[in-house]
């Protein structure tokens, strides 16, 4: 039991590490085809989302496609897989909304207090963490309001959607498939960390995969950990990190995060389920039998 649940995992990793690669092969992709169109025709809106010295423009055709191909993969590998989880926790639309957003707003204390801790540190002077600080602080800034504009759509919506069907809805089903939640969670949550590339933005991108995950494992719905997400980004891409009653607030949310994160770790165990889940005595038999 114990070889083949190493063997498992082994697996689950070696397909998330696909998973993660496929967006770089989707971006590389696009890039090529679009050079070779505008190589052949000339078009005007094709050099407009080329031009080298706005390079957030290209994501404007990326993330579509890659929304595109993973919506398809997410809903033939787990939408139709027979055996499901079903959620802990169940919000409606409205608590829903309110507890992404609050989440979303509570985790720019988190990013900020990390920031600042090592910008006022003589970790600072670390040359990694210089460059990985200079990097933050040049992509914050913004040179023309069409530029903020691509910003906004790019990083603020299209980016969280696309990674949240990445790492929370691919990733962590497969991980999760071929070993446990836990392990999926952990992973995931690493692996979207790594891949930002800069050591200040991994570490607290990872502490947001492990706040998305914890959300994803615990109702199921791939709509909130978008918004929370779109939240984070969207407030990123404002600045409003530089203003210090909004940090002041920020952080005092964080209270409202430990409470919200408290409660959806200490909700009922997830119910496995299968063709028989949608019987209500199922469910009502694999619920008692969960809280035994």
């Amino acid at each position: 039991m114990k070889v083949k649940k190493i063997s498992g995992v082994i697996l689950a990793v070696f397909l998330m590490l696909i998973a993660a690669i496929s967006y770089f092969l989707i971006t590389e992709l696009s890039f090529w085809g679009l050079n070779l169109a505008y190589n052949s025709t000339g078009n005007t809106l094709l050099a407009w989302i080329l031009e080298p010295t706005e390079a957030e423009r290209l994501y404007l055709f990326v993330y579509p496609v890659s929304i595109a191909i993973y919506l398809i993969v997410y809903n033939i590998f787990f939408r139709l897989n027979k055996s499901k989880i079903r959620a802990s926790v169940n919000w409606d639309f409205k608590t829903g909304i309110m507890i992404s957003v609050i989440l979303g707003v509570a985790f720019g204390g988190i990013s900020t207090l990390w920031v600042e801790f090592l910008a006022r540190s003589p970790l600072s002077n670390i040359d990694f963490i210089k460059i990985s600080l200079a990097y933050l602080k040049h992509s914050s800034t913004q040179t023309s309001t069409a530029t903020f504009i691509t910003g906004l759509l790019v990083a603020g919506i299209l980016g969280p959607i696309t990674e949240e069907l990445l790492y929370r809805g691919i990733i962590f089903g497969l991980l999760e498939k071929y070993s446990d939640k836990w392990t999926a969670l952990i992973l995931s949550s690493v692996m979207f960390g790594f891949v930002h590339l800069s050591f200040v933005q991994s570490v607290y991108a990872g502490i947001m995969g492990l706040i998305a995950g914890i959300v994803y494992m615990k109702t199921r719905k791939l709509i909130w950990p978008i918004l929370m997400h779109i939240t984070i980004n969207t407030v990123s891409t404002f600045g409003l990190s530089s203003n210090i009653m909004w940090v002041i607030f920020t952080v005092i949310m964080l209270i409202p995060l430990g409470v919200i994160i408290r409660g959806l770790l200490k909700a009922k165990k997830d119910i496995a389920c299968d063709e028989n889940c949608c019987d209500d005595n199922y469910i009502e038999t694999e619920t008692a039998n969960n809280l035994q």
